[in-house]
């Protein structure tokens, strides 16, 4: 075990048809990033999809939130490095260091990811893979841990979606990222053009699935410095989420 990998690294390069509007890498995208780089890191230490799979597991990502002072613009390469912080027979926490051109420090993310039955949908127990132990890292991850997240009482704005094709991923629920996007566009194009999402946290409570119709629902912290977010499915939280914002240079 002592051969394999710590520390993984991702490089990418942002083309055109990659970036947002504000020609730069979009929150949903860096989230997809997050969940690709976690497993190819995952299928480098033998706990991949199709080892847990043939348990008749899988890993779920439960909570992510990511801390940058800008997002990797128009044809700039950038990478993501990720490690395992830690780990015990339920889930495993897993952080991230973005970097942009010329390995400049750009921003952190921290992640915890569940196992679960393929059939059950419940908790898993990952006591065969104890291994993993002997990768975790002391690499600092300097960003806070999530906060507590909340429901929202009384929202500010709802609105509803239905799941479509395009929404659901290889496991046959929501992707995670397009929960994001979601979230995302609770805000206008107005405002992401003064500011961009400087910290995000999402918890995800619950799976939806293709045809299941949400409420999307948002108000700002009472502090006005994020706007918090829940998506509802007939009267259960499927995910909670909130957004900072600053201000563009």
């Amino acid at each position: 075990m002592t051969q394999l990998q710590k520390h993984y690294t991702r490089r990418y390069r942002l083309t055109a048809a990659q970036c947002n509007a504000q020609r730069e890498l979009a929150p949903a995208m860096l989230v997809q990033h997050i969940i690709e780089v976690a497993t190819e890191h995952a299928d480098a230490l033998g706990v991949g999809f199709k080892n847990l799979a043939a348990n008749g597991t899988l890993w779920v990502l439960s909570r992510c939130a990511f801390e940058v002072r800008r997002f990797p613009r128009l044809l700039e390469e950038y990478s993501l490095t990720t490690w395992v912080e830690g780990y015990n027979r339920h889930f495993s926490e897993r952080n991230f260091e973005i970097r942009g051109e010329g390995g400049e420090v750009i921003g952190f993310a921290r992640t915890i990811w569940v196992s679960i039955d393929m059939a059950t949908r419940r908790p898993a127990n990952l006591s065969g893979f104890d291994f993993l132990q002997e990768v975790v890292s002391d690499k600092e991850c300097p960003i806070a841990r999530q906060g507590k997240l909340r429901p929202i009482e009384p929202p500010q704005m709802c609105h509803p979606y239905r799941f479509q094709v395009s929404d659901i991923d290889v496991n046959r629920h929501v992707n995670s990222s397009r929960y994001v996007e979601l979230i995302i566009n609770q805000m206008d194009l107005d405002t992401y053009d003064r500011f961009f999402v400087s910290r995000f946290e999402i918890e995800y409570r619950h799976e939806a699935h293709y045809g299941d119709e949400v409420e999307v629902c948002s108000a700002f912290s009472a502090e006005g410095d994020a706007l918090l977010t829940s998506i509802n499915l007939d009267g259960q939280t499927v995910c909670l989420a909130r957004s900072v914002t600053s201000p563009r240079e």
